[in-house]
């Protein structure tokens, strides 16, 4: 079975290393190269990747002001404009990329827009020196599909004001984010500990365990997953900090072979008719693409599933989509029509590091099997 969430390789060297980190005390000195990443900055980890956002909102002031936001975007990013009185402005994207559109900038900046969050989606890093030529905006990098990412020799999360990433979207590390800011922050962070919602996204890393919540429990365990929340910005606890640390020992080399893969993956799925996303330093976080306008892609991805590869369609509800969202901003869709087509065509194809060549031909040939039938 092949799922696209962070998965762990089971075997007896995996099991050891994962309960090690029930036990073991974080080892700080093994997470500075992460902080080597981003020079003259300074990196905090986090509970939760929104959490980092709503970090960068509260220190660099964005409270009641004006942001340019992707319109294919999580709609997770309500919440917070609502709690900080954000209002945002929305970007359509290109189809190519699945990034925003630079067109898009001209038309809808004001003189009261202070800033801008620019998606590196699914792991394709955005060309941020052209705003940086042309607008006096912060810029806020969204990270969450690109650690690891470069472009012009430099990690994604250098580029702009301040950058938030999503850990657990590259590692199986139960949760986790990490914010990166010009300074040190105002304030400390909660304190958080190894809880039930972890032990249930640390089952969700197991593949038998994933099969089980998808077939039984595909509508109450994100729920329950979602309810959890703090009210303060939370640190990341010690588990998912050694989880994190044993994940990056050989992050570098396991990169260069998910790109590898990816770029078989992506070739076949274009001969196949797919509209794959640019590949050009993409790192592949999700390898996504459009499936063909012929192919109903809803009843595709229930028909992989059956044959136990399993797809996901992140985003097929972007945050314009969100019938509060239209209402509170007066959003009229015809505008994006690019992030309407993508979201009602996108998919998400699984990409573990452990993958071989062997499990990408598997999946190949059910893909095709499933697209002709």
């Amino acid at each position: 079975m092949y799922f696209v969430h962070p998965q762990i390789k089971f075997n007896i060297k995996n099991l050891g290393n994962l309960l090690s980190c029930f036990f073991k005390k974080t080892n700080l000195e093994s997470l500075k190269k992460v902080e080597e990443m981003f020079p003259a900055k300074k990196v905090y980890f986090t509970d939760m990747g929104r959490s980092a956002f709503r970090l960068i909102v509260e220190e660099l002031q964005l409270q009641n002001s004006q942001i340019l936001v992707p319109a294919y975007i999580c709609d997770i990013f309500y919440s917070i404009f609502k709690q900080y009185n954000i209002f945002p402005i929305f970007l359509d994207v290109d189809k190519q990329t699945f990034n925003i559109s630079l067109e898009e900038i001209e038309k809808k900046i004001t003189s009261q827009t202070k800033s801008i969050l620019i998606c590196h989606t699914y792991g394709l890093p955005f060309n941020i020196q052209k705003i940086k030529e042309n607008y006096q905006l912060l810029i806020i990098e969204d990270c969450a599909h690109s650690f690891g990412a470069k472009r012009d020799g430099k990690f994604t999360g250098n580029f702009g004001d301040a950058a938030f990433f999503s850990l657990y979207k590259i590692f199986p590390t139960l949760r986790g984010g990490m914010v990166v800011l010009p300074s040190g922050i105002s304030k400390k962070l909660a304190k958080t500990r190894f809880s039930p919602r972890d032990f249930i996204t640390l089952l969700n890393c197991c593949s038998f365990f994933s099969f089980l919540f998808k077939k039984y429990a595909g509508k109450v365990a994100p729920k329950y997953i979602k309810k959890e929340k703090l009210e303060q910005v939370g640190a990341l606890n010690r588990v998912s900090l050694n989880i994190l640390s044993w994940q990056l020992e050989n992050f570098e080399k396991n990169l260069k072979k998910r790109r590898e893969l990816a770029l078989i993956f992506q070739q076949e799925l274009k001969k196949m008719g797919f509209e794959t996303q640019n590949s050009e330093n993409n790192i592949f976080t999700f390898l996504s693409a459009l499936v063909p306008e012929n192919i109903n892609r809803d009843e595709f991805v229930i028909a992989l599933r059956k044959k136990g590869v399993f797809p996901t369609r992140i985003w097929h509800t972007p945050i314009i989509l969100n019938p509060e969202v239209q209402k509170e901003y007066n959003i009229d869709i015809s505008k994006f029509p690019n992030t309407i087509d993508v979201s009602q065509r996108i998919i998400n194809f699984p990409l573990q590091n452990f993958y071989s060549q062997k499990d990408i031909k598997k999946m190949l040939k059910k893909i095709k099997e499933t697209s002709v039938a």
